[in-house]
């Protein structure tokens, strides 16, 4: 049985500001991309939680950057 995730949960485990992931997420254009307003809600090792999981570390990246 897969295990649910989420954006906001994904996004805290690695202290990033919830709010600042999903607009990452939507501006990626994924072609299962969520409505507006919808939770971004994956099954855990998906493809799409890959995707997630790319954008986010995407973010983590630039974060560190001086």
């Amino acid at each position: 049985m897969t295990k649910p995730t989420n954006a906001a949960d994904m996004a805290r485990s690695v202290g990033v500001d919830p709010k600042a992931f999903r607009q990452a997420l939507q501006n990626a254009q994924f072609p299962w991309q969520h409505q507006l307003n919808e939770h971004w809600e994956v099954d855990l090792d998906s493809a799409e939680h890959s995707s997630m999981r790319t954008v986010l570390v995407t973010l983590l990246k630039k974060r560190k950057k001086p």
